[in-house]
């Protein structure tokens, strides 16, 4: 560990923003690629077998970022030496971050050698804590102990009696409050019309954990009695678990589409073009509605990033997610102040260049088939929406939405989904889905009728799509969506006072890798929770066999049971060594690059 920290040193004192040894061009850049390196292959020997996942995610993070960092310094520099300006904002920018991503990496080393962390060093901090996933998974596997055929009174009598201070029913309390503080996170960035149906089923868990509570209660009546109230009151507590998962599953789908769609409608060009031309109260409408579509983009990605298939593609949504997370505070701002442009369009050309790269990643982790479906449903709605009222807004909205399916077929690893007719049907999805395009470019020459006709025209071939998109295993899962429509209908008409979360708020945001302005103010108010073994919690969910399938699992391609152990078992030993073998190659091109490019005067 000395070793490592002399090199971190090293690396610092060449950034040394600032101070004697900062300098700013091309040669100076390639001075640091070449320390980083040496630093990097020194990280790469020094992780061992036992190296935690948690610490491994934030190493590979924290190389990621500093290697994206490196890029756009080096886009900065070309851009002053073709500007002949000086662009400093750009530079303490960048810097600023590669120096947290650098400590923060030896902190998570440190940890993982110790198992000891402070609150400023712990790599849990820079993640998205515990997720909605472990959570459920792990509340399920516990109320499995009460609600199992084989279960007696005896034991269930057992269970309330020992260990008071950890007894299941009270570790049940604190997962559901868990779960449910991320449920009202995830709430309240859902469309409108999903909100009501969330709260009310947040509601139900939560009034169906404490009826579970009273139960579990010592005094609470028989033995004989207690047992079978507890045991119905488990398994309701379950079903309604259940219906709050899948309804979330099919939430998560919908906001993709608006999420993606928005940030094509609010650019960061359209919010700079209405900074310039508009009042201050419409710009403030356009940056308002900009910070919630990158709000909902991190609750998308803290789900994606639970089913990712491989550490690298869990790796490319943290950094994305961690850039949006730094660009939130920085990327507005550059664009309201009267400085130069170049520092704004360095970093708008860097957050699109993140867009691009978290857009690739959810279309590589989303499900194929259920993605169609979901763009059908939408479809649908959208198509009954417009023959009760014309609206052209809406109906370039819908066909926007299906240029995202033509972009998630486009990756070579969704292709291999669609069956040999499939790739017929998507030619001539194509063919119609630009028609429909065309012919709303002339709405007002053509009659509504025949534009909805079109659209129904493109309803019909995305069906016979779908039909021949090969389904995944967990296919049967599918829920039909007239039931699960009925399930979230009477949750909602059960629960009217959706406003009345006693105790219970929203889960305080957690950063992803930087502690942000933002992010402090946000987390000012978060209560704070009960102590809960995450340990335990871990280990439930890695070996969790019993978990009812649900829509969630089509939705993202997400590995069997047996299948995530197997992954688990190899990470240690061989994806975090591939991975950052990767980024290794990745910047001794960045140095060769720097290499062939002289050092100009500024």
């Amino acid at each position: 560990m000395h070793l490592l920290r002399e090199k971190l040193q090293l690396c610092l004192r060449i950034l040394g923003y600032g101070g004697h040894t900062y300098i700013g061009d091309i040669s100076w850049l390639n001075d640091f690629c070449a320390e980083f390196l040496v630093f990097s292959n020194t990280v790469q020997n020094y992780i061992s077998n036992q190296t935690e996942q948690d610490s491994l995610e934030t190493i590979c993070l924290c190389l990621t970022q500093v290697i994206i960092c490196i890029r756009h310094l080096e886009y900065t520099i070309q851009t002053e030496s073709t500007s002949g300006q000086r662009i400093q904002a750009s530079h303490h920018h960048f810097i600023d971050r590669i120096t947290v991503c650098l400590k923060r990496l030896c902190a998570a080393l440190e940890h993982s050698k110790t198992t000891k962390c402070t609150k400023e060093g712990d790599p849990e901090s820079s993640t998205e804590g515990v997720s909605f996933v472990t959570l459920l998974d792990s509340l399920l596997d516990s109320l499995s102990e009460f609600t199992r055929p084989d279960q007696d009174a005896s034991h269930s009598t057992q269970l309330v009696d020992t260990q008071q201070d950890m007894v299941p029913s009270k570790q049940i309390k604190l997962q559901v409050d868990l779960l449910l503080g991320q449920a009202l996170s995830f709430a309240n960035v859902a469309l409108q019309q999903d909100k009501k149906a969330l709260s009310a089923l947040c509601l139900k868990v939560m009034r169906d954990c404490s009826a579970f509570q009273e139960e579990c209660q010592p005094n609470s009546g028989s033995i004989g009695s207690n047992y079978s109230n507890q045991k119905l009151r488990a398994m309701t507590l379950e079903h309604a678990l259940h219906q709050l998962d899948e309804h979330i599953s099919e939430t998560l789908l919908r906001l993709v589409f608006t999420c993606f769609l928005d940030f094509q409608k609010i650019s960061v060009d359209k919010i700079r073009n209405v900074l310039r031309t508009e009042l201050d109260s419409t710009a403030d409408e356009y940056i308002a509605d900009f910070d919630v579509n990158l709000d909902r983009a991190t609750q998308i990605g803290i789900f994606a990033i639970t089913f990712a298939p491989s550490l690298k593609i869990k790796t490319t949504v943290r950094s994305c997610l961690a850039s949006f997370e730094y660009l939130d505070t920085s990327l507005i701002p550059s664009l309201q102040s009267n400085t130069s442009d170049l520092h704004s369009e360095l970093l708008e050309q860097h957050f699109k260049e993140e867009l691009s790269k978290f857009k690739t990643a959810l279309h590589e982790i989303i499900d194929s088939r259920t993605f169609v479906s979901c763009y059908l449903q939408i479809l649908t709605a959208g198509i009954i929406a417009a023959e009760k009222q014309f609206d052209k807004v809406q109906l370039e909205d819908l066909a926007q939405m299906g240029f995202f399916i033509l972009e998630h077929f486009q990756l070579g690893v969704n292709q291999e989904n669609l069956l040999e007719i499939g790739q017929e049907c998507f030619q001539n999805f194509i063919r119609i889905l630009r028609e429909c395009k065309a012919i709303l470019m002339c709405a007002s020459q053509v009659q509504p009728d025949r534009i909805i006709k079109r659209f129904k025209i493109l309803r019909t071939i995305l069906r016979k799509l779908h039909s021949t998109i090969a389904a995944n295993q967990n296919e049967h899962a599918m829920i039909q969506e007239h039931k699960e429509n009925c399930m979230v209908e009477e949750a909602t008409n059960n629960c009217t006072d959706v406003d009345n979360f006693t105790g219970l708020s929203a889960s305080p945001a957690r950063s992803i890798l930087y502690e942000t302005h933002r992010n402090r103010n946000k987390s000012i108010n978060g209560k704070s929770v009960a102590n809960i073994n995450t340990e335990a919690l871990k280990i439930k969910a890695i070996g969790c066999l019993r978990r009812k399938q649900s829509l969630r699992t089509t939705m993202f391609k997400r590995q069997t049971a047996v299948g995530s152990i197997k992954l688990q078992n190899t990470f240690n030993s061989q994806s975090a060594s591939l991975e950052i073998s990767g980024l290794l190659d990745q910047l001794t091109s960045l140095t060769e690059s720097f290499a062939h490019n002289p050092p100009k005067k500024l």
